[in-house]
């Protein structure tokens, strides 16, 4: 019995994806992703990446050279579309690499495609990209 897409599941998918990449747990993010040719990333100061390979290498490489990820979401909105889930928002990212530790923020675009069988929505579009954003309520420790 296929499902429908609906606008919480969405929202429920998008903050998964954020707390998985807060996990740095690499299998679990490539879980997140539709592996096809249409997967397109822009993380903050890179080029843009096309296809799911280069994707998910590039996600990868993040997570192995992340000791810490945090995230606050705000302004999130979010619309479905068919099997089209979009969502906007800002990041509030607190990292650390090594032992620098790193406050940025960033606007995001992410869309998902919603698969009836399974009730899933999978990534396959994130672009980020470094901006002034409204301040975040006050953030914990890093792990």
């Amino acid at each position: 019995m296929s499902q429908q897409p609906r606008k919480q599941s969405l929202l429920e998918a998008n903050e998964r994806f954020y707390r998985v990449f807060e996990s740095l747990d690499y299998q679990a993010m490539e879980d997140m992703w539709e592996q096809s040719d249409r997967a397109f990333c822009v993380h903050p100061g890179w080029s843009a990446l096309q296809g799911g390979k280069p994707v998910l290498d590039s996600w990868k490489r993040i997570i192995e050279n992340t000791a810490a990820m945090q995230f606050t979401l705000t302004n999130v909105e979010a619309r479905v579309e068919g099997n089209l889930g979009i969502v906007t928002l800002h990041e509030h990212i607190h990292s650390q690499v090594g032992q620098e530790r790193h406050t940025s923020g960033a606007v995001s675009t992410n869309l998902f495609a919603f698969d009836p069988a399974s009730g899933a929505w999978k990534i396959f579009h994130h672009h980020a990209s470094h901006a002034v954003v409204p301040d975040e309520p006050e953030a914990g420790p890093l792990n």
